[in-house]
């Protein structure tokens, strides 16, 4: 058995299987270009979901520090609102130890 090719046939498959090639390519490429547009758009979609997330939780951080004041005190303040009283404590002290040396 004899199997005879011309260079035309020969030439004919070669291109044919060329263009096949080139469509799955295509094919192939047009796939992986789609599954990347939809992952861009799933990673767009989470990041303006996370961008709300940041800018929510930075509203409610500035309405804590507004609030922060009216409800806490800081250690300075307390100690110096600490040390009036005390001086006020000292000076009634004072005047009441005067009244009973005198009542003496």
């Amino acid at each position: 058995m004899k199997l005879n090719i011309d260079f035309w046939e020969v030439i004919s498959f070669m291109l044919s299987f060329a263009g096949l090639m080139f469509a799955a390519g295509k094919l192939l490429l047009s796939q992986i270009e789609k599954r990347l547009n939809e992952r861009f758009e799933a990673l767009e979609i989470a990041r303006r979901e996370s961008e709300s997330g940041w800018s929510r939780l930075e509203r409610e951080f500035f309405e804590f520090r507004a609030d922060l004041p009216l409800n806490y005190v800081r250690r300075e303040d307390y100690l110096r609102g600490q040390a009036v009283i005390e001086a006020k404590l000292d000076a009634l002290y004072s005047k009441i130890e005067l009244l009973q040396r005198g009542s003496y």
